[in-house]
């Protein structure tokens, strides 16, 4: 385990009083974090703007740090868990831009940072069918004419989680950014599409160690990562206040073009977006045109050339992966002739059918006849 170079540079992050702008300013120090642990205290007392009193803190709690990022690493390695660090050449470009971004970035899943269009959609937990219907529809454009964009959210209730269906619904690959560490899916509602949400290329990622809890306090600073791992944040729906707001004012600093749905002046769920519109902190937004026009994209892939989802079957059960693979295999099939085929009796079936369902893996058509989306 102390091998592991990167090691040091999660212990950096357990050290008190240093967050994410000292942490680079220690790293930029020293070369390495591996240097600052096996640093003395006047050395410590020499970094610009660490004053004595902290320097005695770090120095202290050097090996309480190194033991806990033992333990995040032993976690790590038993889950399938993957992370990347400011110090490495393969850290988000977009987040490199950001101050407080992230010294340790933990992610599950298989996210391709340097994606060339990566839209972040946020909004009220409570929206109406107005802003659902947008949501869907603005991301099955985006489907449509730039299948290999990114769509990013934070799993919440409401708008959040419309977007990741959406995008799963649309074979658009999509990160779900948490605030809580990686042991915990909060709200635990949202497991099985968390869990479809890395199955398929796409990511479930944070900046908690993996016990951190989803306090209230993580989900503002949570938004930071939304925001700078974007090229441009679209707000659906939000009171005049919250998470939404917070994100497109973090955007904003980031220089991120911000997108906000107008809606009736008397609902109070598009307050918020009205009023960035109108302090001309985002630009109106009511369809893919707007967000084309402004982000200056033009349509060089063909819709037909969308990829075609791929399937990770150690994810899914015995009784799950005959039924894959045979609407992999046929397209479109009656419920009648999948039971035929496996010679599963029909609860079995049914309870098989509504679990992949569920996760957002297939859907119902007409006539009862069942396909991969």
């Amino acid at each position: 385990m102390q091998s592991d170079s990167r090691l040091y540079d999660i212990a950096l992050t357990f050290l008190p009083g240093v967050g994410d702008i000292s942490a680079k300013k220690i790293f930029t120090f020293f070369g390495n974090s591996k240097s600052l642990f096996e640093a003395k205290l006047h050395g410590l007392q020499s970094i610009p703007g660490i004053g004595e009193i902290t320097a005695q803190k770090i120095y202290s709690a050097f090996q309480i740090a190194l033991d806990l990022a033992k333990e995040e690493l032993e976690y790590i390695y038993a889950n399938e868990i993957e992370f990347v660090t400011y110090a490495e050449s393969n850290y988000p470009a977009r987040l490199k831009e950001c101050a407080d971004a992230p010294f340790v970035l933990y992610y599950k899943g298989n996210p391709n940072f340097e994606k060339e269009k990566i839209i972040s959609i946020v909004g009220t937990r409570s929206p109406s069918n107005y802003g659902i219907s947008f949501c869907e529809k603005i991301i099955s454009d985006i489907a449509e004419k730039y299948p290999n964009a990114v769509i990013l959210s934070g799993l919440a209730y409401g708008i959040d989680i419309a977007a990741h269906k959406a995008a799963i619904n649309a074979n658009l690959e999509t990160w779900a950014v948490l605030g809580n560490g990686l042991a915990t899916i909060y709200p635990s509602q949202h497991k099985k599409i968390a869990q479809t949400i890395y199955g398929f290329n796409g990511a479930i990622m944070c900046d908690y160690p993996h016990f951190t809890k989803p306090d209230a306090q993580n989900f503002p600073k949570r938004n930071r990562i939304v925001a700078g791992l974007s090229d441009a944040v679209i707000v659906v729906e939000s009171g005049i206040k919250g998470g939404s707001i917070i994100t497109a004012t973090i955007a904003n600093s980031y220089n991120r073009d911000v997108f906000a749905l107008p809606g009736d002046i008397y609902s109070i769920y598009s307050k918020g977006c009205n009023n960035l519109i109108k302090t001309n902190r985002a630009n109106l937004i009511d369809s893919i045109e707007d967000l084309e026009y402004l982000m200056n994209w033009t349509t060089n892939e063909s819709p037909n050339s969308k990829p075609k989802r791929m399937l990770k079957m150690e994810n899914f059960n015995e009784n799950e992966r005959y039924i894959l693979e045979i609407l992999q295999k046929n397209g479109a099939t009656e419920i009648d002739n999948i039971s035929r085929i496996l010679n599963m009796n029909s609860s079995t079936l049914s309870l098989t059918l509504l679990e992949l369902e569920l996760k957002g893996i297939i859907k119902v058509n007409p006539g009862k006849m069942y396909s991969v989306f």
